[in-house]
């Protein structure tokens, strides 16, 4: 797949509408984050009674797949972790322990993201996904495939909050706007991964989630989301 040449930005909104570009760059990594079929399952009952909207818990069985890095992410301090471990694998984990000034933990290594995986007795539902900032100099792996665009605060190990996730999926912190319509258009562009295809498409809905009075404020990048390939 060919990517237009974009210079990587972080985009600041702390104000309604007002969005201030810097050349700023969130770095690339691995997250080991929830199989989106398991997210769905725990939150369905969340949105019981709740009138139908975009891609929200609404049947058993998810309609549409959400795929990018809001999927309750397991991180560095592993979820539901193996007590029985070697001397070696204790010190590897407290190695893979640490964070930068914002209180992230990014993972670069594939390996590191399996060893990570490996300790959890919840292995089987989580999946490790790659993202980077869309236009970087970052390189990915050559046997992960694209997934799509997404929009997030700085992703880490345990993934990252998106604007898709949030808003058209699994409504956790803002959710979307209270009669479900206003990004109708936006969420039929979305792929069959829930991302955007386009790099275009995910910057417009950006500027227009954030010109609602109710959306997120803070600093976020429109990112490449890759998986592994499973052929």
């Amino acid at each position: 797949m060919d990517f237009i040449s974009i210079p990587p930005k972080v985009y600041s909104c702390y104000k309604t509408g007002e969005i201030i570009e810097s050349d700023d760059c969130f770095p690339a990594g691995f997250s080991i984050v929830k199989k989106y079929p398991v997210v769905y399952a725990e939150n369905l009952l969340r949105f019981k009674g709740v009138p139908r909207a975009y891609g929200h818990p609404f049947a058993e069985k998810p309609e549409k797949l959400y795929l990018g890095p809001d999927r309750e992410g397991m991180g560095a301090y592993v979820k539901n972790i193996r007590r029985k471990r070697t001397k070696e694998e204790n010190e590897r984990l407290a190695g893979l322990q640490t964070f930068d000034e914002e209180g992230s933990c990014v993972i670069t290594s594939e390996d590191d993201a399996l060893f990570l995986l490996g300790l959890s007795l919840d292995s089987d539902d989580f999946e490790i996904i790659h993202t980077k900032v869309a236009g970087s100099d970052d390189t990915y792996p050559d046997d992960y495939r694209f997934l799509g665009y997404d929009i997030c605060y700085k992703v880490d190990c345990e993934g990252g909050f998106s604007i898709i996730g949030d808003c058209m999926f699994i409504c956790r912190w803002h959710g979307c706007d209270e009669e479900g319509t206003l990004f109708l258009e936006d969420f039929e562009k979305l792929n069959e991964n829930g991302l955007f295809g386009s790099w275009d498409d995910a910057y417009r809905y950006m500027v227009k989630y954030l010109n609602q009075d109710w959306s997120e404020r803070g600093n976020y990048a429109i990112y490449e989301v890759r998986g592994k390939n499973t052929d």
